[in-house]
């Protein structure tokens, strides 16, 4: 339609212009969409957790006490979360969107099969978005179950496709927790933030490419961690850089109002389509949660970026050590590289064995490379040590 393919100051004109002059137009199709998960979908605390939730619909609101879905105490409030930035999101595009959210606190995709599966192969989802609990898809030996991570996302997706063939069904990639990298004794301490995003990234990105019938990831996780590796927010809140925003709460595990509107805006690219940043500065959503302008636009450009970061099969990071990983690949701009020593100088090298561009390993083990400007199309060569891997700039 064409008022969803402009501007929203031009929307607002183009809407005038049909009022002055009779011009007729078509409403957009809707398009049902449900969130299923946890307090990482639904936002556990204020501003976000009851955000536009009156233009949303929470099914699990006012289920009675003792439902095995029904609102923790304290929390008797429809949800609004992720799902209610998203819708704000999709009105002020100018997209017909109904919004429904089933969250519930803690619990894991297992629990939404055995709690809520009536709701998910209810026929007419357009979309559905499975978030799976945050600790679940990571290695056993960091006190994951993959292997159930596995099982109940397969199971939801078979069952959703039975009911409704055309659904297109999404993984929402979460985000790496503080409180299980920076105390002593926890499960990634000692190691960068970075690690535990990787274990995410690569268990979403192995579910999605062992079943062709998902849709996409959406890399929430991914993008948490570009705003970090690119200074907009702070890396550890345990030692906060006031400079920065913070992407975690308060508890250090769930979202900020931060981490909540760049979450939506992962999730808004990656189901519709439309650039997050033709949001733009004024963006009602972060006016609303008290989010600054500035980064509400570094926000959305980081979203844009990461959605825009193309992965396939062969380019998933595997965990290890002292193997060359790397992704994006093929890639344009920029490379991240991981699984060499701290110190370890990386370079980039083109058919003529000329070095074009290199690095030194950075003490978080993850170094984002960025490739020189104007640099030709072709296969590269990134060489540390005796380590090397083949590299495709397009």
């Amino acid at each position: 339609m064409l008022t969803t393919l402009l501007h929203p100051a031009a929307r607002r004109l183009t809407g005038l212009a049909i009022a002055l002059f009779g011009l007729s137009t078509t409403a957009p199709a809707q398009t049902r969409v449900l969130f299923v998960g946890n307090s990482f979908t639904h936002g556990q605390f204020a501003p976000a957790l009851n955000y536009n939730a009156a233009a949303i619909t929470d099914v699990n609101f006012g289920l009675p006490a003792g439902h095995p879905r029904a609102h923790d105490a304290g929390m008797q409030a429809a949800f609004g979360g992720v799902p209610g930035i998203f819708k704000m999101f999709t009105t002020q595009a100018g997209l017909n969107y109904d919004v429904h959210i089933e969250a519930v606190s803690g619990t894991s995709l297992q629990f939404h099969h055995t709690n809520a599966l009536p709701i998910l192969t209810q026929p007419g989802w357009d979309k559905v978005v499975l978030q799976e609990q945050s600790t679940r898809p990571v290695p056993t030996s960091r006190g994951g179950s993959p292997a159930l991570f596995y099982d109940y996302a397969t199971r939801l997706e078979q069952a959703i496709h039975s009911a409704s063939p055309a659904t297109q069904v999404y993984l929402y990639q979460t985000w790496a927790r503080p409180d299980f990298t920076y105390p002593a004794g926890s499960r990634y301490a000692g190691l960068p933030i970075d690690s535990m995003t990787r274990d995410l990234h690569v268990a979403y990105y192995r579910a999605f490419f062992s079943n062709g019938r998902y849709t996409a990831v959406a890399p929430v996780g991914n993008a948490w961690l570009t705003a970090i590796t690119t200074g907009v927010a702070m890396r550890n809140p345990y030692t906060p850089d006031l400079s920065k925003i913070n992407l975690w709460a308060s508890d250090h595990v769930h979202a900020s109002k931060w981490g909540s509107y760049l979450s939506a805006l992962v999730l808004f690219y990656q189901l519709t389509g439309v650039d997050p940043r033709t949001l733009g500065g004024s963006e009602q959503a972060a006016a609303d949660l008290v989010i600054t302008p500035t980064t509400a636009v570094a926000l959305q450009q980081i979203a844009y970026q990461q959605v825009n970061t193309v992965v396939t099969g062969a380019k998933v990071p595997q965990p290890g050590r002292n193997q060359l990983v790397l992704w994006p690949n093929p890639t344009r701009d920029n490379v991240q590289l991981s699984g060499l020593p701290v110190g370890h100088t990386v370079g980039v090298f083109n058919a003529l064995g000329q070095q074009v561009t290199s690095a030194v390993v950075p003490t978080s083990g993850t170094l984002e490379l960025a490739l020189p400007a104007q640099l030709p199309t072709g296969v590269y060569v990134v060489r540390s040590g005796t380590l090397s891997r083949r590299l495709v700039v397009n």
